[in-house]
């Protein structure tokens, strides 16, 4: 047992290390050509980015549900047909959203509160994005759909020929012929049509002439709005946030703020998939009964993932006048970061214990607890600490709230996790 928790938490880790980390390197291509302007256009941008990537990650879950129940009613031909249909429904979904906000990106921006540079990468940016949005959808889907068939291989070598393939073209377009903002948005709709192929060609065979009906349609949209609102629970803080640097402290508090957001996406990396890397592991041993087993994995989960964003902290730390250069940010913007970064470190420590306890709960079925744990500190508690200390603080109160948000998860968390291992050990007992 201890071979294979540790062979399920290492390889997990590096995969997610490695997915994630392709969104630093992207944002280091832009800050080096652009600085404080360029990091500002593509925070201001992400929201509708990230919204097409929600959309097209939550269908991809919805669809492999919709499928698994008609294979689980021994309905293999219509599963197959279903599949054929869930494709079909993703690109005409991709299509219309892409022309709908083609429209809609600019005065978007604008009320995000983009200044003129700002708005002017920030649209190049997203007019490439939204004309590709079919590979943007699709590049997200498929993966979902093809772990869903038993391809969890070819969806894996999908992402990461996606990252490999995005990261070269950054820097040919970015560095080499100076394509700037436009440049990194066609380096991602390349790689996604690269990833989209390759889960295509392995998909197609399972493939049938498609079917549209109304329970098809009611299904996959009805039940993607669970993992979307998930999904995008982040972006709405970022909107936000991204509005309130600009207030505050213009295009440099926003570069600031991207940098910390970026260090945040691998501790957050590194914290999930250290729950969900025994994700498996957990749902087994709590439907066999074996619950003692299973806190002893989630004590192991908890410290490791502890010790690793630990690490991250200290490297942060003693390398952030590097991370400011890597980056190219403005006096100002240094300044920003500086005052910043403090909360958010302290912050990462929590997240480390927090992300696995949601994980497990998960695992063990109890999702709605789960799901208030992930939702609570994004749609709740960072809009409440906004309202409260950024009138009187501005900026300080902005970067305060992050840790604050943290203390009230894990508060939760730890509430929940205690009931539920009292309940597990009752049952136990029985």
């Amino acid at each position: 047992m201890k071979k294979k928790f540790f062979r399920y938490l290492s390889l997990t880790i590096i995969t997610s290390l490695f997915i994630n980390s392709f969104v630093i390197v992207d944002g280091m291509f832009i800050g080096s050509k652009l600085g404080d302007v360029g990091l500002s256009a593509i925070n201001l941008s992400w929201p509708i980015t990230a919204l097409f990537q929600a959309f097209g990650m939550a269908l991809g879950i919805s669809g492999g549900i919709y499928i698994s129940r008609l294979k689980g009613e021994n309905k293999e031909a219509e599963a197959n047909k279903a599949k054929s249909g869930i494709l079909l429904l993703i690109l005409i979904t991709s299509i219309i959203a892409g022309i709908v906000f083609f429209f809609l990106s600019k005065p978007l921006l604008i009320l995000f509160g983009a200044s003129n540079d700002a708005l002017k990468y920030g649209f190049d940016y997203l007019k490439i994005i939204l004309i590709g949005a079919p590979f943007e959808f699709l590049g997200i889907s498929l993966p979902q759909l093809l772990k869903n068939s038993d391809k969890i291989r070819i969806a894996t070598i999908a992402s990461i020929v996606e990252i490999l393939i995005n990261l070269l073209l950054d820097y040919i377009f970015i560095i080499v012929y100076d394509f700037n903002l436009w440049g990194a948005a066609l380096a991602s709709i390349i790689s996604l049509a690269f990833a989209t192929i390759i889960c295509f060609i392995f998909y197609f065979k399972e493939l049938n002439k498609p079917i549209l009906n109304k329970k098809l349609i009611k299904n996959l949209y009805l039940a993607s709005i669970s993992p979307f609102i998930l999904n995008y629970s982040y972006a709405f803080i970022l909107i936000i946030t991204n509005y309130l640097c600009i207030k505050y402290g213009g295009d440099e508090a926003v570069a600031a703020y991207t940098l910390l957001s970026y260090l945040l996406y691998i501790i957050a990396a590194t914290a999930q998939a250290s729950g969900d890397a025994i994700q498996p592991l957990f749902s087994y041993n709590s439907t066999n009964g074996n619950h003692k087993i299973n806190h002893q994995m989630l004590n192991g989960c908890i410290l490791f993932s502890f010790i690793l964003c630990g690490l991250f902290v200290a490297l942060f730390y003693l390398f952030k006048t590097n991370l400011e250069d890597l980056y190219n940010l403005s006096y100002q913007a240094r300044i920003y970061y500086n005052d910043g970064l403090i909360y958010y470190l302290i912050g990462f420590l929590l997240t480390a214990l927090i992300k696995p306890i949601c994980s497990y709960l998960y695992s063990v079925g109890d999702r709605l607890r789960s799901n208030l744990l992930t939702i609570l500190e994004p749609l709740i508690l960072t809009p409440l600490f906004y309202l409260i200390l950024c009138p009187f603080l501005k900026l300080d109160g902005l970067w305060m709230t992050y840790l604050f948000a943290q203390i009230g998860v894990l508060i939760g968390a730890v509430f929940f996790i205690i009931r539920n291992i009292r309940r597990e050990r009752l049952w136990t007992d029985l």
